[in-house]
């Protein structure tokens, strides 16, 4: 996105302490692709997370001027596959609440671990942006989706980087798009630690939630 926008966003990543002690094992390969890999969430069929169970979940619903989009691929682990599904919802869910131009949006809250590092992440970013009196538009671009499994089974890290090179921000009141000052590293290496929901079965929550500019992995 415009650096406009980031500033705010990359501070609070940078700043917070991700808690990945438990999470020491090895990143699994992928065997397949998810269906949707490359579409925005919207245009994807139900990824497997979803399809294997019967959790009512949040409808979200992007503007037709901003898409996110996944080349993703699923570990054959059912949970590590529900876990990437899962992170992906809370990433979108977080800017969904930035196109809803509301910072309490229930959509990130059901993705999150309640009173979690991540969900105030989701929150902070999105008021980040609204409070400026701006929203997203154009394309998040994801990729290199990595799966590490923690000592604990219900602890799972999911890393990816966030190309933003075609996002911006956008005035709300205008319309003005700001592409005036676009970074020259407008990429991102996220990892977001999901936690195993004790209350509904197949759910996979945010628990914390880091992002490093200009990440090697991700150029």
């Amino acid at each position: 996105m415009n650096r406009r926008t980031l500033p705010a966003l990359t501070a609070l990543a940078t700043a917070t302490a991700l808690l990945l002690t438990a999470c020491g094992g090895e990143s699994s390969g992928a065997d397949e692709k998810i269906p949707g890999a490359g579409e925005s969430s919207a245009e994807a069929s139900a990824s497997p997370g979803e399809k294997a169970d019967a959790i009512d979940r949040p409808e979200m619903k992007f503007p037709k001027d901003f898409k996110m989009t996944w080349d993703v691929a699923t570990p054959s682990d059912p949970d590590e596959a529900a876990a990437v599904n899962d992170a992906r919802n809370y990433m979108e869910a977080t800017f969904h609440a930035v196109t809803e131009q509301d910072p309490e949006d229930s959509a990130y809250k059901f993705y999150v671990v309640p009173l979690s590092q991540a969900q105030q992440y989701a929150k902070e970013t999105a008021e980040a942006i609204v409070e400026r009196g701006w929203t997203v538009t154009g394309e998040l671009r994801h990729s290199n989706v990595q799966v590490r499994k923690g000592e604990s089974k219900k602890l799972i890290t999911v890393s990816f980087c966030q190309n933003e090179a075609e996002a911006f921000s956008k005035e709300v009141k205008t319309g003005k798009v700001l592409k005036d000052q676009g970074s020259e590293k407008p990429y991102y290496a996220y990892t977001v630690l999901m936690e195993k929901s004790a209350s509904i079965d197949g759910l996979w929550q945010a628990k914390a939630a880091s992002a490093t500019k200009g990440a090697a992995q991700c150029a």
